[in-house]
């Protein structure tokens, strides 16, 4: 998988103070929905005939696409976001 950017060359902020108005935001990070859809694949797979993350499709930090293939042979295309899958 490509990244825009090495984490590594990412500058560290980490000189806020305790009474920072950023305090609440230390810690956080904005999911990959890509990344969320190949764990879901790796733990799926073995249910499932074949199961992919969409090549296809786009994907972003909030949308990701999964084609499945059911062992009776139905094949869906399944769209995860925070709320979680849907056909």
């Amino acid at each position: 998988m490509e990244t825009d950017c090495n984490p590594m060359e990412l500058p560290n902020n980490t000189d806020f103070e305790d009474d920072s108005d950023y305090r609440d935001f230390e810690g956080t990070d904005v999911k990959d929905m890509r990344l969320e859809a190949e764990a879901v694949v790796n733990d799926v797979l073995f249910a499932v005939s074949n199961m992919f993350v969409s090549k296809t499709l786009p994907c972003a930090e909030d949308v990701a696409y999964i084609n499945v293939e059911t062992r009776e042979r139905n094949r869906y295309c399944l769209e995860l976001t925070e709320a979680g899958l849907r056909v």
